[in-house]
């Protein structure tokens, strides 16, 4: 049995995350100046491809983990919307050629690829699948969120509350940023406790690697594929030092 990336996530992800709402309007957007369908790489439990669906498109998310995939799967269903979810990662898949208007890469999910050549292989992928006059948005952190050697080891309280069912948790992160190799390695605990007062932990562990401004440009021209717009937040404010996001908007060279 393959095992699930992120197993041990997927129970806590949506208490954590379903709230979050800042770049809802912003996908919206893009996905409303195409009418052809929208690929999210990495949607999770369906926080955004879901929400895309709702608004008349059709979507196709990617997520390798089966146990995130499940719960998308189940929110589609009972919203009665039609989402196509696939297993797997942008690499191991054979996405057709020239079909989505818009391809998204929402909060981090391009720092999954594990180094710079599969940054760039997966770049050109993605280029392949896009339209000729398709947008491809990564958002990814910020200079003014980006590694932090002097934090090292620290735990962090990052998320207190309970899930759909009831089970109240708490989310630890501690992180072991590499600047040398640009890789943040993410130690995330989930905690619960019995009725016994019996304290219950699950693990994962996340290995993000980091891309700036410059880097990206290399890697998007490398993939064939042109920088369109560079933000930094969901309101298209500039990119500065101190801006916590870097949101990377990209389309297909021309032949």
């Amino acid at each position: 049995m393959q095992h699930d990336p992120y197993g041990a996530d997927a129970a806590f992800y949506d208490a954590i995350h379903e709230g979050f709402r800042d770049d809802i309007d912003l996908w919206l957007a893009y996905a409303g100046r195409t009418d052809r369908p929208v690929l999210e790489v990495g949607c999770g439990t369906g926080r955004i491809a879901v929400e895309l669906a709702a608004h008349g498109h059709e979507v196709t998310g990617i997520d390798p983990s089966p146990a995130m995939l499940a719960r998308a799967r189940r929110k589609a269903e009972e919203r009665g919307l039609d989402v196509r979810f696939i297993e797997g990662r942008v690499l191991d898949l054979a996405l057709e050629p020239g079909r989505y208007g818009l391809i998204v890469l929402p909060l981090d999910v391009f720092l999954y690829c594990r180094d710079g050549d599969e940054q760039r292989w997966t770049l050109s992928a993605l280029a392949e699948a896009l339209s000729f006059d398709g947008v491809l948005a990564i958002d990814v952190p910020g200079p003014g969120a980006w590694l932090d050697p002097s934090t090292n080891g620290q735990p962090v309280l990052a998320f207190a509350g309970e899930t759909e069912d009831g089970i109240r948790f708490e989310c630890w992160h501690v992180h072991e940023d590499d600047l040398a190799v640009q890789v943040r390695t993410l130690r995330v605990a989930y905690e619960t406790v019995d009725d016994d007062g019996t304290v219950r932990r699950r693990t994962s562990v996340h290995r993000l690697r980091y891309v700036g401004r410059w880097e990206m440009e290399y890697l998007l021209e490398a993939a064939g594929l042109d920088l369109a717009d560079l933000f930094g937040d969901y309101d298209l404010s500039p990119l500065t030092g101190g801006s916590e996001r870097m949101l990377v908007i990209a389309r297909r060279r021309p032949a």
